[in-house]
């Protein structure tokens, strides 16, 4: 096993110990986990810090998420599709967020304090924004729209994404989005204005 693998093993390993314990997770639940020494775990990973961010960076990789939204069927409308997607990445916000959130309240600095960067953070984040983006242009066909593929990718994305940030306390991941994401997509597709204020407009 190469040092990337074994630093992926790990990571994959640790990963559901730091979503329940955040930076709490001890060194020997984390060898435990990834059936290593404790040892073992600092000749892959120079501290903790390293790998709690690592396990950060692992969260918010997109190849699964980007997968499973390229496999939403295409049989159906465009706003289905859009919606089904739209669900998929949500979900996987959410529970990016419950990681960030769990993190930050055991102590860890996501930031890496002021003299040192979360390892591949930024880069990681914006080819998510990217990957996505491209998976979800696979979902429509350009002839079905009146914009270009990847507009309506990004605004989705916008759009939906919102919802985490005007949830309430209460909105969990258990919450069901569909109605609100179905309401989204809805606007995004046929526009907020009512089709009377579509003909004033066009008649004055």
């Amino acid at each position: 096993m190469s040092p990337d693998q074994r630093r992926e093993a790990i990571v994959a390993a640790v990963l559901p110990l730091v979503r329940e314990h955040g930076a709490h997770v001890t060194t020997k639940q984390i060898a435990q986990a990834a059936g290593i020494a404790e040892g073992t775990v600092f000749r892959a990973f120079s501290d903790k810090t390293e790998l709690l961010q690592a396990c950060v960076t692992a969260a918010l990789r997109p190849d699964e998420l980007c997968a499973t939204v390229r496999a939403v069927p295409r049989d159906t409308d465009v706003a289905e599709r859009l919606t089904e997607a739209a669900q998929l990445f949500l979900d996987h916000f959410t529970r990016f967020g419950e990681l960030v959130h769990t993190l930050a309240a055991s102590g860890f600095d996501l930031r890496g304090g002021p003299d040192r960067k979360p390892t591949g953070l930024p880069e990681a984040r914006e080819q998510f924004i990217h990957d996505l983006n491209a998976a979800v242009v696979s979902l429509v066909d350009p002839q079905e729209l009146r914009i270009p593929p990847e507009d309506l990718a990004k605004y989705l994305q916008s759009l939906v994404l919102g919802l985490r940030f005007t949830a309430t306390a209460q909105s969990t991941a258990d919450t069901d989005h569909t109605a609100a994401i179905r309401a989204r997509v809805d606007v995004l597709l046929h526009g907020a204005l009512a089709e009377t204020a579509h003909t004033t407009g066009e008649s004055s």
